[in-house]
């Protein structure tokens, strides 16, 4: 055997790489990756490369999902509980808007998904905003008030007070 050859390359070279795909992911992009690069396309792990890619779509929808849950559990916190704006809520609001912003630079295609996975998170927004505030579910609204794009042009309207520090109380002037 030739020392500078791992036991996965001499085994039969599918379930070689099937092996290598179940135990090393790092090291089976790699070689994908090595063997993309180089023309040796006889090398790649087509089927296991396959399901890989479909995973990292699936993966990238659940992310921006969950991203779109937390923004909309947060408008609806701010907006059903606006005397009680957290400075808190505020950042993650802005913080999810950038995230979401970025997603959509990165990766321009996720936004033909965008609606529908707004739509989607919404029950989840409104379950786990329910369970923070202690508001029953049916108190919101069924749908969302907001579209995707107003979601990532909210932003709630401060008092001209200073924002106090973390976990105190906007006190809102009436």
């Amino acid at each position: 055997m030739n020392p500078t050859r791992s036991a996965i390359d001499v085994v039969a070279p599918d379930e070689a790489r099937r092996e290598l795909y179940e135990s090393d992911e790092h090291e089976w992009i790699a070689r994908q990756i090595a063997a993309l690069q180089s023309g040796r396309l006889h090398e790649i792990d087509r089927d296991n490369l396959a399901e890989f890619l479909n995973e990292m779509t699936t993966q990238d929808r659940r992310e921006l999902r969950s991203r779109f849950s937390v923004l909309l559990q947060h408008l609806l916190k701010a907006r059903m509980q606006p005397a009680k704006m957290y400075r808190s809520w505020l950042r993650t609001i802005v913080h999810q808007q950038n995230e979401i912003r970025s997603t959509f630079r990165d990766i321009p295609s996720i936004a033909r998904y965008a609606e529908q996975l707004f739509a989607d998170a919404y029950s989840a927004a409104v379950r786990e905003a329910s369970a923070e505030t202690g508001i029953p579910s049916a108190r919101f609204p069924e749908a969302s008030p907001w579209t995707v794009q107003d979601a990532l042009e909210f932003t709630p309207a401060l008092p001209k007070a200073a924002v106090p520090s973390r976990g105190k109380r906007i006190e809102r002037k009436k």
